[in-house]
């Protein structure tokens, strides 16, 4: 039976799939506006209640530049991979190439909740350190990387090599966006927040 595309659990249906590498779950996911406007409208939801949520604990440059730093991590990858779909003439395909890709980046904070249990259950004392932090998010930026590369590759029918252009152009728009952002006032520096690692406190401090 083919899947139709669209729905919550087609959509979940689709997530796990392709999380797995398997390509059949490319097809749970439209190729329309609407899907991307789905798929987005949950990031963006929660992109306007953290930042507000921010900015009213504390009311200054800083919150304001890291909430709208926060949406440029958002938009500016599909800016990316529209460009390089129009340029290798895959952007017929691109509708549903983002829609996937926003969808399943949900995955990554699971699969670090899963490293972060099973550490607990192996070695509690490490998951305290900031090198536990560091495997933690160690481990769900490679997935994620994984995720990029696979998603590319057979969403938007590219080779592998290609498919490694598009996840490197995106890392470098994001590292270019970090150090602009770090260099204009107020000079909010991105990597700080990615540094502040789980059990990095408890490990530095006593």
């Amino acid at each position: 039976m083919t899947p139709q595309p669209g729905g919550f659990g087609n959509i979940l249906r689709g997530m796990l799939l392709l999380g797995r590498g398997r390509v059949a779950g490319l097809a749970y996911f439209g190729n329309t506006r609407d899907a991307v406007l789905t798929a987005l409208a949950p990031r963006i939801a929660l992109w306007l209640v953290g930042g507000l949520l921010t900015m009213a604990h504390a009311p200054d440059a800083t919150s304001v530049t890291r909430w709208l730093f926060s949406l440029c991590m958002i938009l500016l990858p599909a800016v990316v991979t529209y460009a390089l779909a129009q340029r290798w003439h895959r952007s017929g395909l691109w509708c549903r190439y983002i829609a996937a890709a926003w969808w399943t980046d949900w995955l990554s904070p699971f699969v670090m909740l899963a490293v972060a249990l099973l550490m607990a259950l192996g070695s509690p004392a490490l998951l305290e350190t900031t090198y536990g932090g560091l495997i933690i998010n160690g481990v769900g930026f490679a997935y994620s990387l994984w995720m990029t590369w696979f998603i590319a590759r057979v969403g938007l029918a590219l080779g592998g090599g290609r498919a490694v252009l598009m996840v490197g152009a995106v890392l470098v728009s994001l590292t270019l966006l970090a150090v602009v952002t770090a260099l204009l006032p107020p000079h909010y520096m991105p990597w700080h927040d990615f540094m502040a690692l789980p059990g990095a406190s408890s490990g530095t401090s006593h």
